[in-house]
């Protein structure tokens, strides 16, 4: 296996699965970003708009726009923080909650597409493989001994 296409072949497989998931999305009008937004908010009682930015890995721009898009829809509303009045916080909206059920169907669907060639083991080891390159990169690259 050629290593220098390791990258692209993730990077390739991300890209189908956000394809897929669009498609499968748009007849909730929601795409992957948006659903990025959504699946953060699902876990909690709203959020700060400067936490829920950095753990979808936006800037602030991209996430202004995508939580403009989502309250226009309804799916959430923008309350000031009680603790930090400079502070926006980020709260669903009953529609916005009534999103997730659809939604996570829509993922175990494309994830069960994406994994359709595997059997129980092979899924096992596969995650297993992933979670251990996700523990080398986060951790400090070693120089090369050699």
């Amino acid at each position: 296996m050629e290593e220098v296409f390791f990258g692209r072949r993730i990077g390739t497989i991300r890209r189908l699965l956000r394809r897929e998931l669009e498609v499968a999305a748009a007849a909730h009008d929601i795409t992957a970003t948006q659903f990025q937004v959504l699946r953060r908010l699902w876990s909690g009682e709203g959020m700060n708009a400067q936490n829920l930015a950095r753990e979808a890995h936006l800037d602030a721009a991209t996430m202004t726009g995508v939580l403009d898009r989502l309250e226009s829809k309804g799916f959430l509303r923008r309350e000031r923080d009680e603790n930090d009045r400079r502070a926006v916080r980020v709260v669903l909206t009953e529609a916005g909650r009534a999103l997730q059920a659809p939604l996570a169907k829509i993922v175990k669907q494309v994830n069960d597409h994406a994994l359709s060639g595997f059997n129980l083991g092979e899924r096992e080891q596969l995650f297993g493989f992933l979670e251990r390159i996700e523990r080398d990169l986060e951790s400090p690259a070693k120089e090369d001994q050699s």
